[in-house]
């Protein structure tokens, strides 16, 4: 790989010893080099490749805190519901899955209730009574099923509901048909087998999510990975040189990689430091606001409802485990009351192994927090990894929360100045997009107390997501040393007025100093 001068730019470099920079050098895949221009043509020598930005401004590439790879990949490829009626939805469906055969599962995802207030398994059974269909709400904790698919995992008018989760029911005791946080399904188990357990699937699904991150500068990816032969598809895109994103990869409760057997699955999918690392061990504690099931102290504005908590003895448990094992883990919640009942269980197991502290435990999400648990969540050294995404809706906040309560939601202002560590990412396809532009357009433009600005949210999304995979000696930043992982960009986002930061785009994305995507040729660099 040949050095290279980047000249005539504007750098943002998040180097505190060196804020600004207009010039940069890359050798052998890291930063050699960041500073004036003299200097750097003098380091990079007379043979360098030279790269004029012509006053463009350069930024650490982004680090997405929270993505499902394979699962973007297959969301791209069903039918999008948003937007939709129950009517509307049955066309689509009718077009879409004409010649499916019988018995086929029919998927389709993102439909929500401000479109889709009552929907009811009938509407579906009238249009595919052969098949099971598995409609999936827009937060992902929620889906909409018709009878066959009811069936399909055991739910009938007068039998049990799971032991996990809620099956509403109308006031005669028929299943509507939605479903809500059931966990792990045979439905759910036999979709993931076929996106996952076929290559073919598998690297498809891969393949778009890839071309999606280049697009929007996003260098590293922090994936729900929660099915081992990914690894294996990584491994070989990292073999074959076509791997332009670098992955941490997590693992679903106590299982992947928490055994020697399992962690030698990884070393076989092509663990290393750079490019493919194991990540924490996630656990779903709580639901969404969305569909009632985060877990809050005081009931929904529109529901009698307080949502579903994880028994009190679960996060115990398992931080116990964790603690033991020293394995990071990362915990969804996005209720104030579910983050009081961890915060309560990590005190207690703090108490017993006081280098727990040292594993960078972490709460995804944390869409409401109590005022009095901040500096909790200080004091105990847990991470956030927030997804300003969710800013997207706050209509449907205000009338989910309460106006009281959707304005100290998202409490990214309160946790920065608290000094907890924030990093910012995107649940894509939890969330509509992963663009970090717009993510930071959103955090820096939002009304109320807790907005925060550009460079804040620049920060969290490069050196906040780096140190919550503990790579922050490696990216997050431009300094010497560091991989030569970043993004070129119309427009210095950190120094124009943030109404005009959602005009910006990436013009070219760099990983290891090989350029993956330039906006001109509206793909991956030759």
């Amino acid at each position: 790989m040949p050095t290279t001068l980047w000249k005539n730019g504007r750098f943002v470099t998040l180097d505190p010893s060196l804020p600004r920079a207009e010039a940069l050098v890359v050798k052998d895949g890291r930063i050699a080099y960041v500073g004036e221009p003299r200097e750097a043509a003098d380091r990079a020598g007379p043979g360098a490749e030279l790269r004029d930005l012509g006053g463009r401004a350069v930024v650490p590439g982004f680090d997405d805190n929270h993505v499902h790879a394979v699962i973007l990949g297959d969301h791209s490829l069903a039918p999008d519901l948003g937007g939709l009626d129950d009517r509307r939805i049955v066309e689509l469906l009718r077009e879409r899955f004409a010649d499916a055969p019988p018995g086929r599962i029919l998927m389709a995802y993102n439909w929500d209730y401000p479109a889709c207030p009552e929907p009811r398994k009938e509407v579906l059974d009238e249009a595919f009574p052969r098949n099971p269909v598995v409609l999936s709400q827009f937060s992902g904790h929620a889906q909409w099923l018709n009878s066959s698919a009811l069936r399909a995992i055991g739910i009938r008018r007068g039998g049990p509901d799971p032991r996990r989760g809620q099956v509403l029911r109308d006031s005669d005791g028929e299943p509507t048909g939605i479903v809500r946080d059931l966990g792990d399904t045979a439905l759910s188990r036999a979709r993931f087998r076929s996106i996952f357990f076929d290559a073919a699937m598998r690297d498809q699904r891969l393949a778009i999510a890839l071309e999606t991150f280049r697009r929007y500068g996003i260098t590293s990816v922090q994936d729900n990975t929660w099915f081992y032969p990914e690894l294996f598809s990584l491994a070989a895109l990292r073999r074959r040189g076509e791997l332009t994103a670098r992955f941490s990869t997590w693992s679903l409760g106590r299982r992947a990689w928490s055994t020697p057997a399992m962690r030698a699955v990884g070393a076989l999918g092509g663990f290393d430091r750079e490019w493919v690392r194991p990540g924490p061990v996630k656990y779903f504690l709580d639901g969404a606001f969305s569909t009632r099931t985060a877990c809050l102290c005081e009931p929904y504005a529109d529901d009698p409802g307080d949502g579903l908590c994880a028994d009190p003895s679960a996060p115990f448990a398992e931080l116990e485990f964790l603690a033991r094992a020293r394995l990071q883990g990362a915990f969804h919640i996005i209720g104030d009351r579910g983050i009081a009942i961890f915060l309560d269980a990590y005190e207690r197991v703090r108490a017993r192994h006081p280098k727990i502290d040292e594993l960078r435990i972490r709460i995804e999400h944390a869409q409401l927090v109590r005022a009095e648990d901040i500096p909790r969540l200080r004091e105990a050294r847990i991470l956030v990894s927030a997804q300003p995404s969710a800013l997207g809706s706050p209509e449907k906040d205000d009338r989910l929360l309460g106006p009281e309560r959707a304005r100290r939601a998202y409490p990214y202002r309160s946790l920065l100045d608290a000094g907890v560590p924030l990093s910012f990412g995107s649940d894509i396809p939890g969330e509509a997009t992963c663009d970090p532009l717009w993510h930071i357009h959103m955090a820096a433009n939002r009304s109320g107390p807790e907005r925060i600005s550009a460079l804040e949210a620049l920060r969290c999304y490069t050196a906040g997501s780096a140190f919550a995979e503990f790579m922050e000696d490696d990216k997050g930043a431009l300094r010497a040393g560091m991989l030569a992982d970043f993004v070129v960009l119309s427009q210095d986002i950190t120094g124009i007025a943030p109404e005009l930061i959602k005009d910006t785009v990436v013009e070219e994305t760099v990983v290891g100093g090989t350029s993956v995507y330039r906006r001109a040729a509206e793909g991956p660099a030759s």
